[in-house]
């Protein structure tokens, strides 16, 4: 007994002694680099640009599987029989054996190549579905890479399977096995979106991460934008896909200059590697660097470190009560996020003929709006376009009122917005004007959500924290549709007003981060 009270008296001491050396609210590898200088610029282009392979994947399904009319060329001899009547000008037949198609993009499209028409139709939406597929298992597989081997070899590891698969589907053979190739690039992409912000915000300064953490999904936006061009100055839809799958070696070779992230190396032990790095960056910001060993030194020998650090699984995101339930309340918030924002999509529709422009615009609405949908070309552009001042508002609540109140207000008003359409005409002015402030405020919930859950979690679980939270999204993304579509009227409002009332009064159960250094350690 007098044992266990003396441990427990030293534990105490020690605690209260590593306290007075390490205040969580400093961050002392800001100290030693600055919170953003040049070598952090170099990070964040590198980083956010990676992402352009992972949304050239995404959206290119745009014009790979553009709406193609077709007529029946030739039929067998067993004479005429009308099977289905898709429109006025596609119809499809029992006993064809040949179909024509009217080609608007490319000579060939996915569509014309595999002749995905009638009863086969299905299969080309099915061919984003298996993308898809891979993106939801790569933030699973590709955090867990990120938090036990590092953040570098993760990235440099996506980055380069997805460009060998990218141009291996521009030569598939046959649909199968287009989309087993399509599948591993879905892969390989949901491993960028899950790594590149977490590297991003782990070496940017608290007082930055607002602006860091919403302009590195800028590319994303602009990915849809360029594939437009792409697409243009392409003959067919092989050509398309080796053009952007050959342009994106470079943004992937520059990802090889990249050095590990500091925080994961201390901790994880490796500390003289830290030091070197965080060194080379201080030089790099014009900083002094001669008290650099004796601070990271001096930091590094109470975090308490052990050998579970470098061997975290996702089973360690639930290992206490306090992370069991970031956790959980983490994935929520992102899975009601990512059903109020694409289930909003499904109300609203633009009608264009130029699907060039019309995405290009769409793209780059996108990128000051962080939209990642990928329905057809023209869809919802001007919809988005109202929504310019969301993602600029949500850095500024965000900088202003912090991580918590900031999501939990957005969330709650974009469930005001859902109720207030149960009693609207669909089709009206103001179904259109509630539509565009609620999807604003997802919008905003979503610029704030990248950088809290990054902030959430420690170093040595952050990527899979983020992959975990953020298939919540992908998730919420994959039911909306079919919630959007449910009848009466009433019932989708309903539902898309209850979860992110739900979500948001959720987030007082989540601590508030504003402000304060990342924690590098589990314990």
């Amino acid at each position: 007994m007098v044992t266990k009270k003396i441990s427990k008296v030293y534990n105490i001491d020690r605690e209260k002694s590593t306290k007075e050396i390490i205040d969580e609210d400093r961050d002392y590898i800001d100290e030693c680099i600055g919170s953003f200088g040049r070598w952090q610029a170099t990070i964040c282009f590198i980083a956010a640009s990676t992402r352009l392979l992972a949304m050239w994947n995404i959206f290119s399904i745009i014009f790979l599987t553009p709406a193609t009319d077709f007529s029946c060329a030739e039929f067998t001899e067993t004479g005429l029989k009308h099977c289905i009547n898709n429109d006025t000008s596609s119809v499809c037949y029992e006993d064809c054996s040949q179909y024509e198609y009217v080609n608007n993009i490319f000579n060939k499209t996915l569509i014309s190549e595999f002749d995905l028409v009638c009863e086969d139709a299905w299969l080309a939406s099915f061919t984003q579905t298996v993308l898809m597929f891979g993106v939801l298992l790569g933030v699973f597989l590709f955090g867990w890479i990120s938090d036990r081997y590092g953040r570098r070899i993760a990235l440099l590891f996506s980055c380069f399977i997805n460009i060998i698969f990218m141009l291996s589907a521009s030569f598939a053979p046959s649909y199968f096995v287009f989309n087993c190739l399509r599948f591993v690039v879905g892969v390989a992409s949901g491993g960028i979106m899950a790594i590149s912000i977490v590297f991003v915000l782990e070496n940017v300064g608290s007082e930055y991460r607002e602006i860091a953490g919403c302009s590195t999904v800028i590319p994303d936006g602009i990915a849809e934008a360029t594939l437009a061009a792409f697409a243009y100055f392409s003959t067919s839809w092989q050509m398309y896909l080796f053009a952007f799958s050959l342009l994106s070696t470079v943004f992937a070779f520059l990802v090889l200059s990249l050095p590990e992230s500091p925080r994961w190396l201390i901790a994880n032990g490796r500390v003289e590697e830290a030091v070197e790095v965080i060194t080379g960056a201080a030089k790099r910001n014009n900083l002094n660097t001669v008290e650099i060993r004796d601070n990271v030194m001096g930091y590094a020998k109470f975090v308490p470190i052990e050998v579970s650090n470098s061997k975290a699984t996702y089973l360690d995101l639930f290992r206490t009560r306090d992370l069991c339930l970031r956790t959980i309340f983490s994935f929520f918030v992102w899975f009601a996020v990512g059903l109020i924002y694409y289930g909003i999509s499904q109300y609203v529709t633009f009608v264009g003929s130029n699907i060039y422009v019309a995405t290009a615009i769409l793209g780059l609405i996108q990128a000051l709006t962080k939209k990642f949908d990928n329905t057809s070309a023209g869809n919802l552009c001007f919809y988005f376009l109202l929504q310019i001042p969301a993602n600029p508002l949500g850095m500024f609540l965000n900088k202003k009122f912090g991580r918590r109140y900031s999501t939990m207000y957005s969330m709650i008003a974009t469930g005001l917005c859902m109720i207030i359409l149960t009693f609207t005409t669909k089709g009206h002015i103001t179904t259109t004007i509630v539509g565009i402030i609620g999807m604003s405020g997802a919008t905003v919930s979503f610029a704030v959500i990248y950088v809290y859950v990054s902030e959430l979690f420690p170093t040595p679980i952050r990527n899979m924290a983020y992959g975990m939270s953020s298939a919540g999204a992908k998730v919420g993304a994959m039911v909306a549709p079919f919630i959007a579509n449910a009848s009466p009227q009433w019932v989708p409002s309903v539902i898309f007003a209850i979860f992110p009332i739900a979500a948001g009064i959720s987030c007082l159960a989540l601590p508030e981060t504003k402000g304060q250094g990342l924690k590098d350690s589990i314990y």
